[in-house]
């Protein structure tokens, strides 16, 4: 094929949903999504993020797509996201190029200074790099069979943290809670390790966003109480039809770290991921985030792909 011949880029459309879905689960196997998470996602990006979605099709395959969009709770504006994923046989086409170019001029046009993309593979790095793109941090995705990990301690650290007031519920059973849920999930947040600092979530962008995400399971995602405060979780998207589940955070209140608190939320979460038989259970962390990454090697996590986190001035 002749570069870029016979090749079709438009705005993404809803009815694109399920082919971008399937795309990016080649691309990223370890990703859970469902064609509803992924148009939620999407519909739920505020005004002030300019998001745009392209994907490119070749004889009625969807071979490619890209995303993006500005970073809108960053503290300092005008930091803009991108990604683009390419079919590996649609590859050195000029598809990616092309993307690429709508993306950089829909940025110019928002007044972005700097732009963050994500690299999963060297093609995605020798991409970005030819481009003026620096590595920045790197995410480690890692992965365990939910059905084999030895889940004797769970019972023994419920008992212990019984004895000083602790206890786990499922997210479910404190629904009622969201305010103090919202306010443990800005603290947890605000201490991930990232490029740009960002300032808290609002409690309807949270709500929409968070809540309404269609693959958070409530049953499966933990919550720990301290009487009737909730002072750590684990919470999960689960694909419970492909039997797969992601981690999408597990943090502390800070005023009660050091107590094995997450720990007792993520076995308590994978206990019941266990039960309804999903077989994958991914998270992902910071390389730096060393104590996040103990308690997974603990559990039994082990390393699958690295996800490089690339940034560059336009």
């Amino acid at each position: 094929m002749n570069e870029c011949a016979h090749v079709e880029i438009r705005p993404f459309s809803d009815a694109d949903a399920v082919a971008a879905t399937n795309l990016f689960r080649l691309l990223v196997p370890d990703i859970v999504l469902t064609p509803p998470a992924l148009l939620q996602w999407m519909r739920t990006m505020p005004d002030q993020a300019h998001s745009r979605f392209w994907v490119a099709e070749t004889e009625g395959e969807v071979v490619a797509s890209a995303e993006a969009f500005l970073n809108w709770r960053a503290e300092e504006p005008g930091i803009a996201s991108l990604w683009i994923g390419v079919l590996p046989h649609a590859r050195r086409q000029g598809i990616g190029s092309r993307l690429y170019e709508l993306a950089e001029t829909h940025f110019r046009t928002h007044g972005a200074r700097k732009l963050e993309m994500s690299a999963l593979d060297e093609d995605g790095r020798r991409f970005a790099e030819r481009r003026g793109f620096v590595h920045s941090r790197t995410e480690r995705f890692s992965a365990l069979d939910p059905r084999s990990v030895d889940l004797s301690e769970l019972r023994r650290i419920a008992e212990a943290k019984a004895e000083e007031g602790f206890r786990v519920a499922t997210l479910r059973q404190v629904l009622d809670r969201q305010r103090d849920l919202h306010t443990l999930w800005q603290e947890a947040a605000a201490d991930m390790p990232r490029d740009d600092p960002t300032q808290p979530q609002p409690y309807d962008e949270w709500e929409e966003r968070v809540l309404g995400n269609p693959l958070l399971d409530l049953d499966a995602s933990a919550v720990v109480l301290a009487g009737e405060r909730p002072v750590s979780f684990a919470w999960l998207a689960v694909d419970r039809e492909g039997r797969r589940a992601a981690s999408i955070l597990t943090g502390t209140a800070r005023a009660f770290r050091g107590r094995s608190l997450a720990r007792l939320a993520k076995l308590a979460a994978i206990a019941r991921c266990a039960e309804n038989g999903i077989e994958l259970l991914v998270t992902s962390n910071d390389s730096a985030n060393a104590a996040m990454l103990a308690i997974n090697t603990r559990l039994g996590y082990r390393p699958t792909i690295e996800h490089l986190a690339m940034t560059r001035q336009p």
